[in-house]
């Protein structure tokens, strides 16, 4: 659990004491911090606020007064909290309180297992499925919170993004992706403008936000929402069962096992060209190993294990074009 500084400590007891003077009848609530941004560790926090009788997530960004952030995030998270309210099997987060200073807000805390925390862990194949079929209904639902429009797709910021990638990790690895980018190249030319649905999208949608409630797939962390192909959400999350074993399972052409997206394609069903969406998987999990490769890269034991699976699924998977010759 991360650990607060004393200047910190002092600024998130003051956002408590707000949040219980004006919400909880000015209890005095506990709290612990949950999370501190890897990218943002001086400014994004998020505490865990306990009144005894109910927990609440307080999400803090010590910029958002300047930036807007956090006003933009609970505009959107209240707008889609009302659009989700009649559906049992797919939520949002509920909204609780927004602070007048705009450095923080407070939302329900649900102490529930997170999607990655059943794909990467749970020794049933079965299990993990279902929670593809659901996650697949909820995206649905999302995707459909505004009418979807058509854009051209352009491949081009993925290759180039892959090609730096390559550079930097140095000669050998550059070798041992030859074959891998030759097949890249050639469907990134095929796609290359090809129709495909521009949509409202959650813009970070991996399996940590995404809560598996009593009943009912709960979103959060709504501050990358923006509208672009709906692939992209989908790839976000299709891409965390790399961890899964392929032994014994049948691996689809993208690198996912067929399972698995099946079961997401089951309950989303807004029209996805699959040729597309596999050059996008196939692109996101060649550009995830290359982050964690190459000469004079250090790996934390988490990341050699994730860049062996990756490497496997990639060899196994990135052998022929995706589209038409």
């Amino acid at each position: 659990m991360p650990t607060l500084s004393q200047q910190e400590t002092h600024l998130a007891s003051a956002y408590v004491d707000e949040f219980a003077r004006v919400c909880l009848d000015g209890a005095t609530p506990s709290f612990d911090c949950i999370y501190r941004s890897s990218n943002f560790p001086q400014t994004r926090l998020v505490l865990r606020v306990d009144d005894g009788g109910e927990a609440y997530a307080l999400k803090i960004d010590t910029e958002s007064p300047a930036t807007g952030r956090l006003k933009a995030e609970f505009g959107v998270l209240r707008e889609l909290s009302a659009y989700f309210q009649a559906n049992e099997s797919t939520q949002v987060v509920r909204p609780v309180y927004y602070a007048p200073g705009n450095a923080f807000f407070v939302t329900e805390f649900i102490d529930r297992p997170t999607a990655v925390d059943l794909i990467y862990n749970s020794p049933d194949d079965s299990k993990v499925a279902q929670v593809y079929r659901r996650a697949g209904s909820w995206l649905h639902d999302l995707h459909g919170f505004q009418d979807p429009t058509q854009m051209p797709f352009w491949p081009q910021w993925m290759m180039e993004g892959i090609r730096e990638s390559i550079r930097a990790a140095g000669p050998d690895i550059a070798d041992d992706t030859q074959a891998m980018m030759n097949i890249m190249r050639a469907d990134a030319g095929r796609l290359r403008g090809k129709p495909v649905l521009r949509v409202f999208s959650h813009g970070d949608f991996h399996g940590l936000n995404l809560i598996l409630g009593q009943g009912a797939m709960i979103g959060l962390d709504f501050t990358e929402v923006i509208e672009k192909p709906a692939v992209y959400d989908i790839v976000d999350f299709l891409k965390a069962d790399v961890f899964r074993d392929v032994s014994g399972q049948e691996l689809d052409r993208s690198g996912i096992l067929q399972v698995n997206k099946d079961m997401f394609f089951r309950r989303y069903r807004h029209p996805i060209d699959m040729d597309v969406l596999d050059f996008c998987i196939r692109a996101r999990l060649l550009k995830d190993w290359l982050e964690v490769s190459g000469d004079g890269y250090q790996p934390t034991e988490f990341e050699a294990q994730r860049s062996q699976h990756l490497r496997r699924r990639l060899r196994l998977a990135l052998t022929v074009p995706v589209s038409a010759g």
